[in-house]
């Protein structure tokens, strides 16, 4: 089978859906209320993030703000979820390859113009949104950076859409219906 690029390593402040921006700091509020000065504290927090905002979007000026998703190292979040009591064993990271976990996505890794990142999992769990002219900049300042191409960039879109477009129903059609005809 043929290798097919999952990324482009990409420079400067252009940007677009499934751009990796590594160690990019985002305003977290430490709490939802002001104190006494009106003021509430927040603090910066560096992730590692992906684009999430359409390209076009973008590239039209129709968004003062973009729509970023954290990326962790696979094996690292792994490690994380564990000491949480959570499995994250050879089927659930099966199901994360094929798609079958809402709510996460696996970006494969790479070694490239002077980049590596490892397997990577997008949590669409946490949202974070930073002004374009702000993410331009840091993308400027940042140098080299990979850029998820498609057919990829398309199935993570695909996959943050179906996270998103869920439905909870308040009650489900009982299985056993389904499972014989009615006399």
């Amino acid at each position: 089978m043929n290798e097919y690029p999952w990324y482009e390593a990409v420079e400067g402040e252009d940007l677009c859906q499934g751009d990796l921006l590594v160690d990019f700091e985002v305003l977290l509020p430490r709490t939802l209320t002001a104190d006494d000065t009106g003021q509430a504290p927040a603090e910066y927090k560096a992730f590692d993030l992906v684009i999430m905002t359409q390209t076009c979007d973008i590239v039209q000026g129709k968004v003062e703000s973009l729509l970023l998703c954290p990326r962790w190292d696979l094996w690292s979040f792994v490690d994380e979820a564990k000491k949480r009591g959570e499995n994250w064993g050879k089927g659930i990271r099966e199901d994360l390859r094929r798609g079958n976990l809402p709510g996460y996505h696996l970006l494969n890794d790479a070694s490239q113009d002077g980049i590596r990142v490892q397997l990577g999992i997008v949590d669409f769990h946490e949202v974070y949104t930073a002004p374009t002219n702000l993410v331009g900049e840091f993308a400027r300042s940042a140098g080299k950076r990979l850029r998820l191409l498609p057919p990829y960039r398309e199935h993570l879109a695909q996959a943050s859409a179906r996270f998103f477009m869920r439905v909870g129903l308040p009650v489900d059609i009982p299985s056993e219906k389904i499972r014989s005809r009615p006399a």
